[in-house]
């Protein structure tokens, strides 16, 4: 973000500076720049969710505001999670459940562990969470993976038509040969729903694969 107050802090000032927020009672102008500065840089989302998961409704509600305009994928998941025009009380719950999902997404950064999946299916059944990662995958292209790659295990997970649409484009790059998609899906084919198409998609993928290393 050029021009911005935090163009020279580190990441993990602006992290800091998120989470002391509220505590510090921070100008929203100030956290609103924070943000997008954050999201500039296209650092992994986990840690942002965390920052923000405390944030009250005025706070919240000027980032969302902020992020109206904005294309990232973790922009999207807010977009789509926390509606336009919310009274103060539903935005502030709304952005709180959100930044708290996205914070979670940390366990799967590599292959799920049981209990990361047992979590997981916990995330792909609130609707809400899904949906918002549904609307983060299918509105991102492939070149946006650094940001996008948490959202896969949901979508892969769940294995419905919406999912399976979402997905599609990421598959593409990745039986095309982009190797850092293809890396993406590798530890999430194991825990993939049995669904007639997520099934096919799998297949897809470790046939790519296997002509690959053949």
């Amino acid at each position: 973000m050029s021009g911005s107050r935090f163009e020279k802090n580190t990441t993990q000032d602006l992290l800091t500076f998120l989470a002391g927020a509220v505590r510090r009672r921070s100008s929203p102008f100030a956290v609103t720049e924070a943000v997008l500065e954050y999201l500039a840089r296209g650092e992994a989302p986990p840690p942002l969710g965390a920052a923000l998961v405390t944030f009250h409704a005025t706070l919240a509600g000027e980032v969302r505001d902020a992020l109206e305009g904005h294309t990232s994928p973790v922009a999207r998941f807010f977009q789509a999670s926390v509606p336009a025009e919310l009274p103060d009380k539903a935005l502030e719950v709304a952005w709180r459940h959100a930044a708290h999902a996205l914070s979670k997404l940390r366990q799967f950064e590599r292959a799920p562990s049981a209990k990361a999946v047992e979590a997981l299916k916990a995330l792909v059944a609130d609707e809400e969470v899904l949906r918002a990662a549904q609307v983060a995958l299918a509105t991102a292209t492939p070149a946006q993976l650094k940001s996008t790659r948490w959202f896969l295990p949901l979508l892969v997970l769940d294995g419905s038509e919406a999912s399976l649409d979402a997905l599609l484009p990421h598959l593409d790059a990745a039986l095309s040969g982009d190797a850092s998609v293809a890396k993406a899906f590798k530890p999430l084919l194991g825990i993939a729903a049995p669904t007639p198409g997520m099934s096919a998609l799998v297949h897809r993928l470790a046939s790519a694969s296997r002509a690959v290393r053949g």
